[in-house]
């Protein structure tokens, strides 16, 4: 797993660099410590690190500069300035070896017009990244990770194919009554700490100093080896909460209210294992914490994962290879993207996003993929790999009309199984599936979720109690080794549009 580097900043750590400054350079330089540390305190209260958003398996790019790594002979890559301060703070710079990243050249994309554009998100501090055109001289349209409320004008780019694999990123500024189409830039020429510098500022044709690659960093794909371990009961919750649905009653709800209805749920089934769709990212540490202060007063017993749906970006398939750049889909009211969560044991280290091939859209812009996504999590000490996913709609009218990618992302899971059954896992899989047990693809008499029924037995089976209105589309699954008991259908909720489902499992020993 990719461990973003964190940065702290407290009081302790301010008095100890006082101290040593006091002791080596005199007053004079502490007195000018002492400036910067007032200046720092001001800075966006994400430079100790956004604990909000570091539980994400979401896709992560590095970004390579192409001038600059023409003038160093070396790949070089863009670093988010979070140590800088006052309106320095943040700034993008081309001045990093690509072969040795952190936290600070890591990125990630995100979007709320579909993909039409998209915004940069810095790893390092959880903000997005801005253009800042009310900045004057050399700093004209400079690039600062510096927004945490949400995405706004300012943090909008287009990225533009330029062919080879390279993108040039062009912002639209508009202000009185002036609209103007700027490239961003790595300031090659300019020295110092502004050297490789990013600006929104080239009107023209865009040249080598406007060309960037992002590159995708993946993570180890190859979970740790399970443990030997008994029979066990597990108790499995699976939900989709609809925080990002206006229609929704959950929708409206706090952090704090949003959490009491999970973990309300997550009571009645004593759970120990909780599958949620329809999530929002920032919403994944505060129920960690509600759960832990729930069931273990307050100890460090549970871990909150969290996986996006995806967009891909407007253009960008074609140019790259076929196998486009995809922008985290983004929740309403600053909760960061939206998708998919599972909460599990604290001993879970190892989590990925599994992203599932999904069809393009269904509205005029038929370029464009909101890609599925399951997100899985290894919980060595029981021998589970715990899945969540949340499959593309299908049926006449929405984006899977023939339900033929429902069918595939249903395989697709069959066989992950398969894979992480290799490594001595058994698959707990739970979602919202978009499909009934009855439902076939267009042509076919094969039902879509065929493939799990196949090779797991699900919780409800064989009632299939409607999970949304007169349809069952929410399930769990598990091993056909396991047996199910106490299977409910939550009908006493009304928070969200679907209605959660719960049962125990028990596992043979391994």
């Amino acid at each position: 797993m990719y461990n973003p580097l964190i940065i702290r900043s407290s009081q302790s750590v301010h008095a100890w660099s006082a101290e040593i400054l006091r002791r080596t350079l005199g007053l004079g330089a502490l007195f000018n410590l002492l400036l910067t540390l007032i200046t720092l305190s001001g800075a966006p209260s994400a430079l100790a690190g956004d604990i909000l958003t570091e539980k994400s398996a979401g896709r992560k790019y590095k970004i390579e500069s192409k001038a600059a790594s023409a003038e160093a002979g070396k790949p070089i890559c863009v670093s988010a300035e979070i140590h800088d301060s006052g309106n320095q703070y943040g700034k993008l710079r081309a001045r990093t070896d690509c072969n040795d990243i952190g936290s600070w050249e890591t990125f990630a994309l995100h979007t709320n017009d579909k993909g039409e554009t998209a915004t940069l998100r810095s790893e390092a501090n959880g903000l997005y990244v801005s253009a800042e055109f009310h900045d004057s001289g050399s700093h004209f349209g400079m690039l600062r990770a510096r927004k945490g409320d949400g995405i706004g004008n300012w943090e909008k780019f287009e990225i533009v194919p330029q062919g080879g694999g390279w993108f040039a990123l062009r912002y639209t500024f508009s202000e009185g009554g002036t609209t103007t189409k700027y490239y961003v830039s790595a300031e090659i020429n300019s020295t110092g700490s502004d050297e490789g510098l990013l600006r929104a500022r080239k009107t023209g044709t865009p040249g080598s100093w406007e060309l960037f690659k992002l590159h995708r960093i993946d993570s180890e794909g190859v979970p740790p080896a399970a443990s030997s371990t008994p029979s066990r009961n597990i108790r499995a919750l699976s939900w989709n909460v609809c925080s990002n649905n206006g229609s929704c009653p959950m929708y409206g709800k706090t952090t704090e209210e949003f959490v009491d209805e999970v973990v309300t749920q997550a009571e009645k089934a004593r759970a120990d294992i909780i599958f949620l769709q329809e999530f929002c990212e920032k919403l994944a540490k505060p129920l960690e914490q509600g759960l832990e202060k729930k069931f273990d007063n307050g100890a460090d017993t549970w871990d909150v994962r969290f996986a996006p749906i995806q967009h891909e970006i407007d253009g960008t398939g074609a140019e790259d290879g076929g196998n486009g750049l995809y922008a985290q889909k983004a929740c309403a009211k600053n909760r960061g993207a939206y998708g998919v969560a599972i909460a599990v044991p604290a001993e879970n280290t190892w989590y990925r996003a599994i992203e599932l091939e999904s069809p393009r859209r269904k509205d005029e812009n038929e370029s464009r993929k909101e890609r599925r996504t399951a997100l899985c999590a290894a919980i060595q000490s029981w021998a589970v790999m715990g899945c969540t996913a949340h499959f593309s709609t299908g049926g006449p009218g929405y984006e899977d009309r023939d339900r033929k990618f429902q069918a595939q992302q249903a395989q697709f899971l069959v066989n992950k199984g398969v894979e992480y059954g290799n490594k001595g896992y058994r698959s707990l899989f739970g979602g919202d599936l978009n499909a009934t047990p009855t439902h076939t693809p267009t042509g076919s008499e094969v039902p879509v979720l065929q493939p799990l029924y196949d090779n797991y037995t699900e919780c409800d089976q064989p009632r299939n109690r409607a999970t949304k209105g007169s349809l069952k589309l929410d399930y769990i699954f598990a091993p056909t080794s396991a047996t199910w008991s106490g299977c409910t259908i939550g009908t006493d909720t009304s928070t969200s549009d679907h209605w959660p489902i719960r049962g125990t499992v028990t596992l043979p020993a391994r």
